[in-house]
């Protein structure tokens, strides 16, 4: 009888996870210290007080900064990389494959603010202590796909020849990540109101197009003037 009014009274409720709901707190709080101070600037005990738990607690989850790097990677960022790339096909031209890609990556950071940041010291920096991990997540078949679409509509004279294939992946992923990990530096130091999500997309996109394109304005302005 008792069960039968418990279950009256959570009904469709599941069961809370408290081993679930801790970890997640302290993987939050991890990524979130990791964009202030970096990962070699976060210990352990640091982590723990932020999130008012005792660093037994989290020893307990993570017994070693290796397990909770995985983790980071494995259940924070190797999630939104697929979200971003997965989407990506060989019948998509250049623009459009460039759009969603940024619009993928900025969709991604707004749930998780901490990305631009940690990615610019831990991944893109020389020596960050992500890359290696972060690498292993790479859809390297995508990025193919993005190298060969730009080399072919190069040929066909439709693309700047200026651009190297090779290097156009590294074009968009750094600027989406220096733009949303200094946009508010940039608003401070210039005095400027943050730009809208909106805004950003558009600017980014816009310098990624613009520079497919193969004349050059400002080149031909001066050389008619």
């Amino acid at each position: 009888m008792k069960a039968q009014e418990k279950s009256r009274r959570n009904p469709g409720r599941p069961a809370a996870n408290p081993d679930r709901d801790v970890r997640e707190l302290l993987l939050t709080t991890a990524t979130g210290l990791f964009a202030e101070r970096g990962v070699a600037g976060t210990t352990f005990a640091l982590i723990a007080q932020q999130a008012g738990l005792t660093p037994a607690m989290l020893h307990y989850y993570f017994k070693t900064r290796d397990q909770l790097l995985d983790a980071v990677v494995d259940e924070r960022l190797a999630g939104l990389i697929g979200s971003v790339w997965e989407p990506v096909n060989e019948g998509a031209g250049p623009a459009e494959t460039i759009r969603g890609l940024v619009e993928r990556m900025m969709t991604g950071i707004e749930r998780m603010p901490w990305v631009p940041s940690v990615w610019m010291r831990e991944v893109l920096n020389e020596g960050g202590l992500l890359r290696a991990r972060v690498l292993r997540h790479l859809p390297f078949d995508k990025v193919r796909i993005v190298r060969q679409s730009i080399a072919r509509t190069q040929v066909r004279g439709l693309v700047n020849p200026d651009l190297d294939p090779g290097m156009i992946v590294l074009s968009i992923i750094g600027l989406v990540m220096l733009h949303l990990a200094t946009v508010r530096f940039a608003a401070q130091t210039f005095q400027q109101r943050l730009p809208t999500r909106a805004a950003m997309g558009r600017h980014i996109t816009g310098l990624l197009l613009r520079g497919l394109q193969r004349s050059d304005p400002l080149e031909s302005a001066g050389k008619s003037r």
